[in-house]
C-alpha cells in the first residue's frame, strides 16, 4: 500500500507541473508551447489510470480525463484547484484506512512532535529537501528553546551537551556508558548540523528520494526525543536568547 500511495503522490505532483506549465502558456496564448505538455500529460493519466487499476475497478473518481481531453484555460485550472486535490484526499483516506485496518500506520508515526509540525507536510507534498532542512533546523530550536542558550550548529551543540560542562545530560555521567552517550551524541548532533542541514541549505539541489528523505526524519526524530527526554542542568536567562525562525519551503 505504501509503495502504491508514494506512486500515485508522485505522479500525481508531475501531473500538477505540467498543469500549471500549459495553463500559464495557454495563457499567454502560446498553443505552441502547451501543445506537447498536452501530449505528456496524456500519458502521465494513462499511467495514472492504470495505478488506479491496481487496487480498483473502472476510471478515476474524478473529471481529470474529461479536462485533459478538451485541454482549455479553464480545465487546467478546474485540474489544478479540483481534480488533483479531490484524488489527494481519497488516496489519503484510502491509506489510514487500510493503515488503520492493519493496527499501524506509515512512518508518520515514528515522528517526534517537534518534526512532524515543521516538517511532515512539507514531505507529503513533495518538498523533500525544505523537509529535511526544516527537521534539522527544529531540532537546534528546540536545543535553544530548552536550555536558553543563543548560538547555533556545533557551537550550540558543543555548549548544550559537553560531558564537563552540559546544559542538557542524556545519560549518567559519573558513568563510562555515560560519558560515552554524551560525547558521542554531542558529536552526532554537531554531525547532523554539518552533513544535513549546511548542504541542504546551501544549495536546491539534492539526491533525496521520498524514501530517503523519511529516513531523515526518522533520524532527526530521534534526535529531537534525546533532547525532549535530556535532563537540564543549567538553564540561561531566557532574556538572553535570540529567536531563529525556521525557513520555509523555497
Amino acid at each position: 500500500m505504501i509503495k502504491w500511495y508514494v506512486e500515485v503522490r508522485k505522479l500525481i505532483r508531475d501531473i500538477a507541473t505540467k498543469s500549471m506549465d500549459a495553463l500559464k502558456a495557454l495563457e499567454a496564448d502560446d498553443e505552441a508551447a502547451a501543445r506537447p505538455m498536452k501530449e505528456y500529460l496524456k500519458s502521465d493519466y494513462q499511467r495514472l489510470q492504470s495505478l488506479w487499476n491496481e487496487r480498483h475497478e473502472g476510471y478515476l473518481p474524478t473529471y481529470l480525463g474529461r479536462h485533459l481531453h478538451f485541454g482549455m484555460k479553464n480545465d487546467f485550472d478546474d485540474i489544478l484547484r479540483q481534480d488533483l486535490v479531490e484524488l489527494e484526499n481519497r488516496i489519503d483516506k484510502e491509506l489510514l484506512a487500510a493503515s488503520e485496518e492493519r493496527g499501524e500506520l506509515g512512518f508518520e508515526v515514528l515522528l517526534h512532535p517537534v518534526i512532524a509540525k515543521t516538517s511532515y507536510d512539507l514531505y507529503r507534498t513533495g518538498h523533500l529537501r525544505d523537509a529535511v532542512l526544516n527537521a534539522i533546523v527544529a531540532i537546534f530550536d528546540f536545543i535553544r528553546a530548552r536550555t536558553g542558550l543563543a548560538s547555533d550548529g556545533a557551537q550550540l551543540a558543543q555548549q548544550a551537551f559537553s560531558p564537563n560542562d552540559p546544559h542538557l545530560v542524556l545519560s549518567e555521567l559519573a558513568t563510562e556508558s555515560g560519558q560515552n552517550d554524551q560525547k558521542g551524541f554531542l558529536q552526532i548532533f554537531a554531525g547532523s548540523y554539518l552533513g544535513i542541514r549546511n548542504p541542504k541549505a546551501h544549495t536546491l539541489e539534492h539526491d533525496l528520494t521520498e524514501e530517503k528523505a523519511a529516513q531523515y526524519l526518522v533520524f532527526a526524530s530521534l534526535l529531537a526525543r534525546r533532547v525532549e527526554e535530556a535532563q537540564l542542568v543549567k538553564p540561561v536567562p531566557r532574556a538572553s536568547v535570540k529567536k531563529k525562525s525556521v525557513p520555509r519551503k523555497a
